[in-house]
């Protein structure tokens, strides 16, 4: 498709197919939202003629249910059927099941809503700012190739129908093992099973999108601000976009964190899930905000020494006319070199040190939370 398409043809063509692409995650938001639409709001529901809105970005303009009724709708369904199954085996959730549960169907409508928010994000940036800036059809193609493997929703479901029960039992062996009195029952499990199946789904997506394309940034050619790459919009937005990005997952970690501790799942005595916590949530988040920078101060030093050569060459090419420069060749070239050296002393990151330590401020979140959520046991190790 496209093969003949001209550039801003091509860019066209790559916004309207951004425009289709849903992650696994907001399916199952939106599809309930299309769901509760029919039945509380039929006549707009009705006037869509598609079961899904066109366009995820602009949905809720248009009357769509909000993906938080819908992430709320979803954890209560969640809840009802694990409390359904426990109640045909004949007994009701414990006060400590109960809150083991609410906590869990809470944490993975949140992962839900925080996969479709980053997703929005991501797709929106391009979308807005950086589809139009790119300058060769064959990086659009390398693009638009990328973004429909990615967006093929059987990966993150078996993904997550594979991970998710596997973790959902590494979580709730932990807990039975903090609650002596407590025994193994279908229904808290099962409720469990399924908050994780839908947290999975964050792991699954975070790589491609945050830790693996920010790799794939120095392939693209972007139209950047030739003076100072660095000040350009593309450059600009894409860093917010990243930055952007380690909110939402920093807020998702802190509340992983006093989540797990308040249900007593991670504790001194049961420390796999804090390795897994560690493994699977603290790293591939700093990667993401690490090599995402990283490569993005690649896009930038290539347009700097794009320009760079260029000036290098016409220095060259003047000292080359004649062998002794006169005061007019001599004052061009060093108005070159000003230029030159100029352009060499602007940034090559996106980063400054207010946004450095924003970052760093950002990563004490969760420790804050871990520090909060035990400070019993933090106080005691210091009495010790």
């Amino acid at each position: 498709m496209g093969k003949n398409l001209s550039l801003f043809q091509k860019r066209e063509e790559l916004v309207q197919q951004m425009e289709g692409y849903r992650a696994l995650p907001e399916y199952v938001l939106d599809g309930v939202g299309a769901i509760l639409q029919f039945l509380f709001d039929p006549r707009n529901a009705r006037a869509r003629k598609t079961f899904l809105p066109a366009d995820a970005s602009t949905q809720e303009i248009n009357n769509f249910p909000s993906y938080w009724l819908n992430g709320i709708a979803i954890a209560l369904f969640t809840f009802l059927i694990g409390w359904a199954i426990a109640a045909f085996n004949g007994r009701f959730f414990s006060p400590d099941e109960y809150k083991l549960t609410l906590w869990a169907v809470v944490t993975g409508a949140l992962a839900l809503i925080a996969n479709k928010v980053n997703i929005r994000a991501f797709l929106n940036t391009f979308r807005i700012s950086c589809a139009d800036k790119m300058l060769r059809v064959a990086d659009i193609d390398n693009l638009e190739n990328w973004l429909a493997g990615n967006f093929n929703a059987w990966k993150p479901l078996l993904s997550g129908l594979l991970i998710g029960p596997l973790l959902g039992r590494i979580l709730y062996t932990s807990w039975l093992a903090n609650h002596p009195l407590a025994v193994f029952h279908a229904g808290p499990f099962v409720t469990l099973a399924l908050s994780c199946i839908q947290a999975v789904w964050v792991g699954y997506y975070l790589y491609p999108f945050y830790v693996a394309f920010p790799s794939r940034l120095n392939r693209y050619h972007f139209d950047l601000y030739t003076t100072d790459p660095s000040s350009s919009e593309v450059v600009g937005r894409l860093s917010r976009l990243l930055t952007f990005i380690l909110y939402v997952t920093m807020g998702y970690i802190v509340w992983l964190t006093i989540g797990l501790t308040y249900v007593d799942v991670l504790t001194a005595e049961t420390p796999t899930p804090g390795l897994i916590f560690s493994v699977f949530v603290w790293a591939p988040t700093v990667i993401l905000y690490a090599a995402g920078q990283f490569h993005l101060s690649d896009v930038i030093t290539r347009a700097k020494w794009k320009i760079l050569n260029e000036v290098q060459t016409k220095v060259e090419e003047l000292y080359k006319e004649k062998k002794i420069p006169d005061k007019e060749t001599l004052d061009r070239i060093n108005k070159l070199m000003d230029y030159h050296d100029r352009i060499k002393g602007t940034p090559n990151s996106a980063l400054n040190f207010r946004a450095s330590l924003n970052f760093l401020n950002s990563l004490l979140l969760p420790i804050l939370a871990f520090v909060i959520a035990n400070l019993k046991e933090v106080l005691g190790f210091f009495r010790q």
